[in-house]
Protein backbone atom coordinates (compact mmCIF):
# COMPACT_ATOMS: atom_id res chain seq x y z
CA UNK A 1 0.00 0.00 0.00
CA UNK A 2 2.76 2.42 0.38
CA UNK A 3 3.79 2.39 -3.45
CA UNK A 4 0.56 4.05 -4.70
CA UNK A 5 0.36 6.73 -2.12
CA UNK A 6 4.29 7.91 -3.27
CA UNK A 7 2.89 7.71 -6.72
CA UNK A 8 -0.20 9.80 -5.65
CA UNK A 9 2.45 12.67 -3.68
CA UNK A 10 4.16 12.77 -7.22
CA UNK A 11 1.11 13.14 -9.08
CA UNK A 12 -0.15 15.95 -7.01
CA UNK A 13 3.18 17.71 -6.87
CA UNK A 14 3.20 17.70 -10.83
CA UNK A 15 -0.28 19.16 -10.74
CA UNK A 16 0.94 21.78 -8.09
CA UNK A 17 3.65 23.02 -10.22
CA UNK A 18 1.61 23.08 -13.05
CA UNK A 19 -1.26 25.19 -11.17
CA UNK A 20 1.43 27.43 -10.50
CA UNK A 21 2.37 27.62 -13.76
CA UNK A 22 -1.01 29.16 -14.68
CA UNK A 23 -0.91 31.42 -11.55
CA UNK A 24 2.56 33.06 -11.87
CA UNK A 25 3.52 34.05 -15.07
CA UNK A 26 7.30 33.63 -14.32
CA UNK A 27 6.44 30.68 -14.40
CA UNK A 28 4.91 30.18 -17.38
CA UNK A 29 7.84 31.94 -19.65
CA UNK A 30 10.26 29.41 -17.80
CA UNK A 31 8.22 26.26 -18.95
CA UNK A 32 7.70 28.18 -22.46
CA UNK A 33 11.04 28.61 -22.96
CA UNK A 34 11.07 24.73 -24.14
CA UNK A 35 8.34 25.31 -26.48
CA UNK A 36 10.24 26.44 -30.37
CA UNK A 37 9.99 30.20 -30.67
CA UNK A 38 7.82 29.91 -33.92
CA UNK A 39 5.08 28.38 -31.93
CA UNK A 40 4.67 31.45 -29.23
CA UNK A 41 4.42 34.83 -31.28
CA UNK A 42 5.93 38.05 -29.63
CA UNK A 43 3.90 41.14 -30.49
CA UNK A 44 4.39 44.21 -28.71
CA UNK A 45 1.33 45.31 -27.10
CA UNK A 46 1.27 48.45 -29.45
CA UNK A 47 1.38 46.15 -33.18
CA UNK A 48 -1.60 44.42 -31.13
CA UNK A 49 -3.68 47.27 -31.54
CA UNK A 50 -3.43 48.83 -34.55
CA UNK A 51 -6.37 49.53 -37.64
CA UNK A 52 -5.23 50.22 -41.26
CA UNK A 53 -7.03 53.08 -43.98
CA UNK A 54 -5.95 53.96 -47.67
CA UNK A 55 -5.23 57.32 -47.74
CA UNK A 56 -6.70 58.86 -51.29
CA UNK A 57 -6.85 62.25 -52.43
CA UNK A 58 -9.81 63.64 -54.09
CA UNK A 59 -9.44 63.10 -58.03
CA UNK A 60 -6.83 65.45 -58.95
CA UNK A 61 -6.08 66.92 -55.62
CA UNK A 62 -2.16 65.87 -54.26
CA UNK A 63 -2.89 66.53 -51.13
CA UNK A 64 -5.66 65.89 -48.31
CA UNK A 65 -6.56 65.80 -44.36
CA UNK A 66 -7.18 62.63 -42.34
CA UNK A 67 -9.31 63.12 -39.10
CA UNK A 68 -9.13 60.28 -36.58
CA UNK A 69 -8.28 58.88 -32.92
CA UNK A 70 -6.02 56.83 -31.49
CA UNK A 71 -6.49 55.27 -27.96
CA UNK A 72 -3.22 54.66 -25.34
CA UNK A 73 -1.38 51.88 -26.80
CA UNK A 74 -3.13 51.90 -29.70
CA UNK A 75 -1.78 53.06 -33.73
CA UNK A 76 -3.37 53.72 -36.87
CA UNK A 77 -1.75 52.77 -40.22
CA UNK A 78 -2.33 54.53 -43.19
CA UNK A 79 -1.43 53.50 -46.04
CA UNK A 80 -0.55 55.71 -49.49
CA UNK A 81 0.82 55.01 -52.59
CA UNK A 82 3.64 57.53 -54.11
CA UNK A 83 6.48 57.46 -56.88
CA UNK A 84 10.17 57.48 -56.64
CA UNK A 85 11.48 61.43 -56.33
CA UNK A 86 7.87 62.25 -55.03
CA UNK A 87 8.35 64.52 -52.45
CA UNK A 88 5.61 64.19 -49.01
CA UNK A 89 4.85 66.79 -46.82
CA UNK A 90 3.48 65.88 -43.09
CA UNK A 91 1.78 67.31 -40.43
CA UNK A 92 -0.02 66.17 -37.19
CA UNK A 93 -2.18 68.01 -34.87
CA UNK A 94 -3.74 67.33 -31.85
CA UNK A 95 -5.68 69.04 -28.99
CA UNK A 96 -3.87 66.81 -26.40
CA UNK A 97 -0.63 67.59 -28.17
CA UNK A 98 0.93 64.25 -27.91
CA UNK A 99 0.24 62.55 -31.07
CA UNK A 100 3.15 62.03 -33.31
CA UNK A 101 3.75 59.46 -36.43
CA UNK A 102 6.62 57.25 -37.95
CA UNK A 103 6.90 57.05 -41.99
CA UNK A 104 8.18 53.92 -43.25
CA UNK A 105 9.05 53.40 -47.05
CA UNK A 106 7.89 49.95 -49.07
CA UNK A 107 10.73 48.26 -47.71
CA UNK A 108 9.50 48.63 -44.37
CA UNK A 109 12.42 51.20 -43.70
CA UNK A 110 12.03 53.97 -41.16
CA UNK A 111 11.93 57.66 -42.84
CA UNK A 112 10.97 59.53 -39.95
CA UNK A 113 9.93 58.38 -36.68
CA UNK A 114 8.09 60.26 -33.85
CA UNK A 115 7.59 63.35 -35.84
CA UNK A 116 5.00 66.03 -35.57
CA UNK A 117 6.06 67.30 -39.42
CA UNK A 118 7.97 65.97 -41.82
CA UNK A 119 9.00 66.70 -45.36
CA UNK A 120 11.29 64.04 -47.82
CA UNK A 121 12.04 62.77 -51.56
CA UNK A 122 10.72 59.43 -51.49
CA UNK A 123 13.51 56.65 -52.41
CA UNK A 124 11.17 54.04 -54.59
CA UNK A 125 7.86 53.36 -55.70
CA UNK A 126 5.48 51.78 -53.74
CA UNK A 127 3.23 52.00 -50.80
CA UNK A 128 4.32 53.76 -47.76
CA UNK A 129 3.04 53.63 -43.81
CA UNK A 130 1.92 56.52 -42.07
CA UNK A 131 2.29 55.03 -38.77
CA UNK A 132 0.15 57.96 -36.16
CA UNK A 133 0.31 56.85 -32.20
CA UNK A 134 0.76 59.25 -29.39
CA UNK A 135 3.38 59.93 -26.77
CA UNK A 136 1.29 59.30 -23.75
CA UNK A 137 -2.50 58.79 -23.65
CA UNK A 138 -5.06 59.30 -25.96
CA UNK A 139 -5.44 61.61 -28.99
CA UNK A 140 -7.92 63.05 -31.31
CA UNK A 141 -5.75 64.57 -34.56
CA UNK A 142 -5.60 66.06 -38.10
CA UNK A 143 -2.97 64.44 -40.48
CA UNK A 144 -2.29 66.55 -43.56
CA UNK A 145 -1.05 64.67 -46.18
CA UNK A 146 0.58 66.58 -49.54
CA UNK A 147 2.42 64.38 -52.44
CA UNK A 148 4.08 66.76 -55.19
Amino acid sequence: MNKPAKTFKKLNILMLGLSASAIFPASVNAISSIVPSTAIPKQSAILMAQRQQQIKFKRGASSGEVKGGVARGEVMIYLIRAKQGQRMNLEIQSVEGNAVFKVIDPNTNPLAEEKRSWSGELPQTGKYQIVVGTERGGASYTLSVSIH
